[in-house]
């Protein structure tokens, strides 16, 4: 078992990885006031037993269209359809994002598109799917952060 101060060495070492995943272990190290050894030792530990799971790559504006224009839709589907809906949603490449959800609605997709219209129909598309109930959307203004 991790003593007391172990475990928040580990959540310092996530919350420095979740900000920057590029940075040299040593300078990791010297953030958490341990040796390089001693940080390559946790950060080995905490990908061995799946606390860590993977490294990602977050794209700015730069790497999308300048038009993009995304929204948040709220689904609400009908009695044991979310197997069928959810593998239709994964073919469309401009929902970026599926999330299962307790309370009214039962999904939340993130869609992403060039232009407000191609927006339009993949969000009519998702509203006549079988199994969908209903829908609810919200077009996103901004993003303030995301980690």
């Amino acid at each position: 078992m991790a003593r007391p101060s172990d475990a928040a060495k580990d959540r310092d070492l996530i919350r420095i990885l979740s900000e920057n995943a590029r940075l040299p272990l040593s300078d990791i190290a010297r953030m958490l006031g341990v040796s390089r050894a001693t940080a390559q030792g946790r950060l080995a530990r905490l990908e061995r037993d799946g606390v860590i799971a993977g490294y990602t790559t977050i794209l700015g504006k730069a790497a999308r269209p300048a038009t993009t224009i995304a929204a948040l839709v709220m689904i609400e589907l009908e009695v044991k359809r979310q197997g069928g809906v959810v593998a239709a949603l994964k073919k469309r490449p401009e929902i970026v994002q599926c999330h299962t959800l307790s309370g009214h609605f039962d999904l939340s997709v993130k869609v992403e598109c060039e232009t407000a219209s191609d927006l339009d129909a993949v969000i009519d598309w998702i509203a006549e799917m079988e199994g969908v109930r209903r829908t609810t959307s919200s077009v996103i203004l901004a993003r303030k952060f995301e980690r």
